[in-house]
C-alpha cells in the first residue's frame, strides 16, 4: 500500500505536458464568381514537443469538395503536398509536408508540426460549391473555424466578394456560434471573437450570407428557397428574431438584415480603410489587387500585440508580393536598394513619422522578398532614439551633472516642460497608412478622446517628453528607473499612450499614396547615410544639418557608425561637440529608451481589473457549456454575434493540434 501510495505521490508530481496553444486564426475567403471559395488561414500558434501535425477537420460537407491545398511556414518553406496523408508517422516524418486524410465523416487537411517555438502556418485551399443558387437568393451558412484541441485565442473571418461595392441592398450575414462581432463594408463581410476572451472547445465562427441573385453565378442550383432551406434552420434557438430575419426587404428597398443601423462604426475604422484599399487599387487598373495583400496584412495584424511580424501570405500571396517588389523597383528606378542615388536632404521634410511608414513599406517587400535593407534596424526603440535626440538638440532635455556615492561624476537629464501643441487631425499619419492601428471598444475611444490630431511628429514628441517631465519628479532631473517606477504605477492610465506609440511605429503607407520621389528620399538618404565618411563633395548647409543627420541616423539605427564617420570628415573638430553629442551623450540615452520601451510595453499589455475578470470567467467555464459570456459593447453600427444556432451549416468538426 504504501508503495502505491509513493508511485501516485511520483505520479502527480509530474510536470505537467507542455501543451500547444494557438494565439490567432485570421481567415480570408475570396468568393468566386462560379460559387467556390479560395481560402486563406494564417494560424499563429506557440508549439510544444508534444504531438506531430496540425489539422482541419471539414465534415457535413455535401458536394462540396477541399482541393489545391498549400501549405507554407514563416520560413517561407512550400511544403510538399501528398496524395494521401498517412497520420501514422513521427513528427520529423511528417515534418515540412501536407495532405488531405479521408474519414467516415469526411476530409481532414494536415500538415506536419515541425519544430518546437512560436510558429506560423499558412494554409490555403479551395472549397468547391461554397456558394449555391436557390430560387429566391444564392447563398451559404459555413463554419469557418471550429475551435477544438488548443482554441484559439481570437479569430477572424473575412469573406470578400469581387464587386466594386456590396450594399445592404446587395447581401446581408448572420453569424453564430462564439461571442464576437460581426459587420460589412464595400465589397466584404467579416466575422471576429471578443479580444481578450479566449474561445472555448466547440465555439464556432459560423457565417450565413445570403446574396440577391445575379451578384455571382454559381455552378450548382438547388430546388427551393434559401430563406427555408439553409437561413430557418440556421435560425433557430439564436438570439436574433426569426420574423425580422426572415423578412426581404425595408421600404427604400435595403434587404432587412441583422446589420440595419448602418456602416461599420468607429471601432472598426481600419476595416474600413482594408475595403477601400481594394477599391481603390481595382480602380487604378493594373490588374494587380494592392488593397487585397495590403488589407490582408492589416488583418493579420490586428491584435497580435507584437506587430513587427508581416505576412507573407500563400502562393497566390507570394505571387503578389513579388508584383508588389517588382514596383518598388520602378519606383526606385534601379533593381537593388544599394543603387538608388544619394539624398542629401532630410527625406519627406524631416518628418519622422511618414518616413516611418514609408521605411516600414520599403522593408516589408524587401523582406517578403528575401530582401532586406543592410545593416539598417527600424524598432520602436530607435524611433523613441531619434525623438529623444531631437527633443536634446531644441532644448527640451539638457544635461546635468552631479557626484555619485562614490564621488564619481554622472550625467543627469534635466527634462522642461512641454508645451502642448494644437490639435490637428489632417496630421495624424494614420490618416494614410493601412493601419496596424487597430483598437476597438473603449481602448480606441480612449486614444481618440485624449490623442486624436496629434498623432503626428509634433504630437508625438510632445507625448514623450511629457512622460519624462512628470516621471522625472518634483526635481525634474530623469533617471531610468523614476521612468520605471512611474509607469508601473500608473499602468492603466498610461495605456492609451502606449497604445499610440506602439501601433503608430510600423505604420504601412496606403500604396495610393506612396509616391516614387518619396521612396527615392527615405532610401537614399540611408544610403547616403551608410556611406558618409566615402562621400567627398560636401557643402555648409550639409554641416549645418548634422544634428539632424544624427536624428535620422538614430531612425535608421546606425547612429554610433555616422557620429564615426562625421568624426572623420568634419571640416573642424574642434566644434564638432556644439554640432553633434559626445558619444558617452548618446550612450546615457539609451537607458532611457530602453526603459521607455519597456514600461510602455507593459502598459500596453496591461488588462483591467473588469477585462481580467472576463479572461479569469473564460477560463474556468466548462469546455461544454454554451451559455453566452459577457462582453463589453462595441461602437459603430456593427453587430453581435449570436452564441446559439447556426444549424444545418457545412464545415466543421474541429481542428488544432496532435
Amino acid at each position: 500500500m504504501k508503495k502505491i501510495l509513493f508511485l501516485l505521490s511520483l505520479l502527480f508530481c509530474l510536470p505537467a505536458v507542455a501543451q500547444h496553444q494557438l494565439d490567432s486564426v485570421f481567415i480570408l475567403v475570396r468568393l468566386q464568381d462560379n460559387g467556390d471559395a479560395r481560402v486563406t488561414e494564417v494560424r499563429h500558434a506557440h508549439m510544444s514537443d508534444q504531438g506531430t501535425e496540425g489539422f482541419i477537420t471539414f465534415n457535413n460537407m455535401g458536394d462540396i469538395e477541399v482541393k489545391d491545398i498549400e501549405v507554407l511556414d514563416e520560413e517561407d518553406f512550400e511544403y510538399i503536398v501528398e496524395k494521401e496523408w498517412n497520420v501514422e508517422r513521427s513528427r520529423a516524418e511528417k515534418t515540412h509536408r501536407c495532405g488531405l486524410h479521408h474519414t467516415s465523416e469526411g476530409v481532414e487537411l494536415c500538415w506536419g508540426i515541425g519544430k518546437a517555438g512560436e510558429r506560423r502556418y499558412y494554409i490555403t485551399y479551395t472549397l468547391t460549391h461554397l456558394v449555391k443558387a436557390y430560387d429566391d437568393y444564392d447563398g451559404f451558412c459555413h463554419s469557418f473555424y471550429e475551435a477544438k484541441n488548443s482554441p484559439a485565442n481570437f479569430a477572424m473571418v473575412n469573406v470578400i466578394v469581387n464587386v466594386d461595392s456590396l450594399s445592404k441592398k446587395d447581401a446581408r450575414i448572420w453569424t453564430f456560434g462564439y461571442d464576437g462581432w460581426k459587420g460589412h463594408s464595400s465589397n466584404f463581410v467579416w466575422a471576429r471573437t471578443e479580444e481578450g476572451i479566449p474561445m472555448r472547445n466547440g465555439d464556432d465562427v459560423i457565417i450565413l450570407m445570403e446574396m440577391k441573385k445575379g451578384l455571382l453565378h454559381p455552378d450548382v442550383t438547388k430546388e427551393g428557397s434559401f430563406k427555408e432551406l439553409v437561413k430557418r434552420p440556421a435560425l433557430v434557438d439564436s438570439e436574433y428574431d426569426i420574423e425580422v430575419a426572415m423578412g426581404d426587404t425595408l421600404e427604400d428597398g435595403t434587404l432587412r438584415s441583422s446589420l440595419d443601423g448602418g456602416q461599420v462604426g468607429t471601432g472598426h475604422e481600419g476595416i474600413a480603410r482594408f475595403a477601400d484599399n481594394i477599391r481603390a487599387a481595382e480602380e487604378d487598373g493594373g490588374g494587380f489587387n494592392w488593397g487585397l495583400i495590403g488589407g490582408f496584412v492589416v488583418i493579420v495584424g490586428l491584435i497580435l500585440w507584437a506587430g513587427k511580424d508581416q505576412i507573407k501570405g500563400g502562393f497566390e500571396e507570394r505571387k503578389l508580393m513579388k508584383a508588389r517588389y517588382q514596383r518598388l523597383q520602378e519606383m526606385m528606378g534601379v533593381k537593388k536598394w544599394e543603387e538608388v542615388p544619394y539624398w542629401r536632404e532630410l527625406p519627406m521634410q524631416g518628418n519622422l513619422l511618414e518616413s516611418s511608414s514609408i521605411l516600414a513599406s520599403v522593408m516589408n517587400t524587401l523582406k517578403a522578398n528575401g530582401d532586406s535593407l543592410k545593416g539598417v534596424e527600424f524598432s520602436v526603440q530607435h524611433l523613441y532614439e531619434a525623438f529623444i535626440l531631437r527633443m536634446f538638440y531644441q532644448g527640451g532635455i539638457t544635461l546635468d551633472y552631479d557626484t555619485d556615492k562614490i564621488g564619481k561624476s554622472r550625467q543627469l537629464f534635466h527634462v522642461k516642460e512641454p508645451v502642448k501643441p494644437e490639435k490637428n487631425p489632417e496630421l495624424d499619419v494614420t490618416t494614410h497608412s493601412e493601419s496596424s492601428y487597430f483598437l476597438f471598444g473603449a481602448r480606441r475611444r480612449a486614444v481618440d478622446g485624449i490623442y486624436k490630431g496629434l498623432i503626428h511628429d509634433e504630437g508625438i514628441q510632445y507625448m514623450l517628453q511629457d512622460l519624462l517631465y512628470k516621471a522625472s519628479g518634483g526635481d525634474h532631473l530623469l533617471q531610468p528607473d523614476e521612468l520605471r517606477s512611474y509607469v508601473k504605477k500608473n499602468l492603466e492610465h498610461l495605456r492609451p499612450l502606449a497604445d499610440v506609440l506602439y501601433k503608430v511605429v510600423g505604420l504601412r503607407m496606403e500604396e495610393r499614396y506612396v509616391q516614387a520621389d518619396e521612396v527615392r528620399q527615405v532610401i537614399g538618404f540611408a544610403h547616403y547615410l551608410k556611406d558618409f565618411s566615402l562621400v567627398k563633395e560636401r557643402h555648409l548647409e550639409e554641416v549645418n544639418l548634422w544634428k539632424e543627420y544624427l536624428v535620422y541616423a538614430s531612425f535608421y539605427g546606425i547612429a554610433d557608425q555616422v557620429r564615426k564617420d562625421m568624426k572623420k570628415v568634419a571640416p573642424d573638430t574642434t566644434k564638432l561637440d556644439e554640432l553633434i553629442p559626445p558619444h558617452q551623450v548618446l550612450e546615457d540615452f539609451k537607458p532611457i529608451t530602453t526603459a521607455l520601451s519597456t514600461s510602455l510595453y507593459a502598459a500596453y499589455m496591461y488588462e483591467t481589473a473588469f477585462e481580467r475578470q472576463q479572461r479569469h470567467a473564460s477560463y474556468s467555464s466548462s469546455s461544454d457549456s454554451r451559455s453566452p459570456r459577457s462582453y463589453s459593447s462595441s461602437s459603430g453600427g456593427s453587430g453581435h454575434s449570436s452564441y446559439s444556432g447556426g444549424g444545418g451549416h457545412s464545415g466543421g468538426g474541429g481542428s488544432g493540434f496532435r
